[in-house]
């Protein structure tokens, strides 16, 4: 396998108020566009990215096998070669599979509506994928994701799409609405250990979407939701992006933390700032590794970086986060 190492790159970010410089380590070099990365970690520990290397048209995959150092030459993803596109999603399922959810963004050879999503499977970390399948969609509304899935149980997949949030069966081909019905647009969903549901859309249900509350403080992911993430760790944090500064991109990302089940968010930390503009809108993407590793995948496009406009995965001690995360300044 021809590898791609960076791993000694350095790069001038920070972890929360320490000063400690972080080694990132660079996974490409998309040419723009929406780059916008998805990741997963398999049972077996493989690392999977899929991100977009030129608008709509070239959307790459990269596996690394040594916990993030080194990664194989980003290969297209082969579903979607020919074939517009905007970026999706991966999972990892209960039975070990990977589930890739992608947008159709267009017919094949024009740009007509409406855009749909469709879905791929692999039983081999990422090596081989399926024929791809379509989630059910009305035929007059775009539907998109973003977002991992939520296995609620086998064959029950909680989709969050766009224009709906549906229980899809794979089995079936068949889809429901979830909880109350109500469609929280293109924002992630949780589940958590004590089988919470927390929305992006700044929602918390404790009766499965039966009813939701308001969450106070929440982090603005219903803004521009496609690029934020929220992700639930086997230890029951809950960590949401915020990206920060002036411009499309801002300067700085960091996590905001929930260590109570989605009831408070008074916890910041920040992983990356360059101390300068990013440029694009970085939208980053989370992994657990296990072994108490965190890992993060996001973008930054400015061009006068050394390497140029990249694509970057970053591992974090999660004990490190813990101790120093800060307290959030007032909303």
């Amino acid at each position: 396998m021809k590898l791609l190492v960076f791993a000694a790159l350095l790069a001038s970010c920070h972890i929360g108020s320490a000063a400690d410089a972080l080694k990132l380590v660079r996974l490409g070099n998309p040419v723009g566009g929406h780059i916008h990365p998805a990741a997963c970690v398999s049972a077996k520990g493989t690392l999977v990215v899929t991100y977009g290397h030129v608008n709509h048209r070239d959307l790459r995959l990269t596996r690394s096998t040594d916990g993030g150092a080194t990664w194989s030459e980003p290969k297209p993803f082969a579903p979607t070669v020919g074939k517009t596109y905007y970026p999706g999603s991966l999972t990892t399922l209960r039975d070990g599979r990977l589930l890739h959810a992608w947008n159709r963004w267009s017919e094949p050879t024009n740009e007509k509506e409406p855009r749909s999503v469709l879905y791929s499977l692999s039983s081999d970390d990422g090596l081989t994928w399926s024929e791809p399948k379509p989630f059910p969609r009305d035929e007059q509304t775009p539907s998109i994701i973003r977002h991992p899935i939520v296995e609620l149980a086998a064959n029950q997949w909680l989709l969050p799409l766009s224009d709906k949030t549906q229980v899809f069966d794979p089995t079936t081909g068949m889809s429901q609405p979830f909880g109350d019905g109500r469609a929280h647009g293109l924002v992630p969903l949780v589940h958590t250990p004590k089988g919470t549901f927390i929305s992006g859309a700044g929602l918390r249900s404790t009766d499965a979407g039966k009813s939701w509350q308001p969450i106070a403080n929440f982090p603005n992911l219903k803004e521009q939701g496609w690029r934020h993430e929220m992700v639930c760790l086997a230890n029951g944090w809950l960590l949401a992006s915020e990206i920060l500064g002036p411009g499309v991109g801002g300067e700085r990302i960091r996590y905001v933390l929930s260590r109570d089940d989605g009831l408070t968010w008074g916890e910041v930390f920040e992983y990356y700032n360059p101390s300068r503009a990013i440029g694009g809108r970085a939208c980053p993407r989370t992994v657990e590794l296990g072994g108490g590793q965190l890992g993060v995948v996001f973008y930054d496009v400015d061009t006068k970086q050394a390497g140029g406009p990249g694509l970057f995965f970053l591992k974090l001690p999660l004990e490190q986060l813990g101790r120093l995360a800060t307290r959030r300044e007032a909303q």
